[in-house]
C-alpha cells in the first residue's frame, strides 16, 4: 500500500471510529505532495517538557492512533478522551507526536506526549499551514541539540491495512458521542 492510500485509508477509519468529521485540509494535506515533508526540522520551543531551542526532524507518520502502542489512547483504560479529535501526522524521537486538531477547519497542530496526556497537546501552530511553513529542510540549530525520530521510515505503519475494522490489540474505541 502506498502512502497516499495509507493515510486516507487511516482517516476514514479514524472518521468512522470515532464518529468525527476529518477537515478538508487535512485531506487535500494527504491527497497532495504530503512526502516532501518527511524528515524536515522544526523548532519545538513550546513542546512539553523541551528547552526552548530545541529542534526535532520530523518523521511522517500514518494519521491514526492505531498501532502508536500509546497506552493513554490504546490502552485498555484509554483515559485520553479527547484523542478523537486529533491525529497524529509527525513523529520525533522519543514518541512526541505533532497531532492535528480535527475540530477546527485550520487544522491547528500542537505537540502530542503520553506522559503529558492529560494536558493534552502543547501548542505549536495556529493552523497546519502555518506548521507546514515553519518546517526546514536544514537544521536550525546545532546536532547537539537536534531530535531525530528513531524509525523514520516506519516501514510496518505505512504498510497496515487502516481500512479494516477488525480488533486491533489495546485498541479501546469509545463510544460515547
Amino acid at each position: 500500500m502506498n502512502k497516499r492510500k495509507a493515510a486516507l485509508a487511516a482517516l476514514e477509519n479514524h472518521a468512522r471510529r470515532y464518529k468525527v468529521k476529518i477537515p478538508d485540509r487535512l485531506k487535500a494535506f494527504y491527497a497532495g505532495d504530503f512526502e516532501r515533508y518527511h524528515l524536515q526540522y522544526v523548532k519545538a520551543a513550546e513542546a512539553s517538557g523541551y528547552a526552548p531551542d530545541q529542534v526535532f526532524q520530523v518523521a511522517l507518520t500514518p494519521p491514526t492512533w492505531l498501532e502508536k502502542d500509546d497506552d493513554a489512547i490504546n490502552g485498555p483504560d484509554g483515559e485520553w478522551e479527547d484523542a478523537k479529535h486529533h491525529v497524529p501526522i509527525f513523529v520525533t524521537d522519543q514518541q512526541l507526536y505533532a497531532v492535528v486538531n480535527l475540530q477546527n477547519p485550520e487544522c491547528p497542530v500542537g505537540w502530542y506526549m503520553e506522559e503529558s496526556w492529560q494536558d493534552g497537546p502543547s501548542p505549536g501552530a495556529s493552523s497546519l499551514d502555518a506548521f507546514l511553513a515553519s518546517l526546514s529542510k536544514t537544521s536550525p540549530g546545532d546536532e547537539d541539540n537536534t531530535m531525530t525520530p528513531a524509525d523514520p521510515d516506519q516501514d510496518y505503519a505505512w504498510e497496515t491495512d487502516y481500512s479494516d475494522d477488525g480488533p486491533r490489540a489495546f485498541d479501546a474505541v469509545r463510544d460515547d458521542d
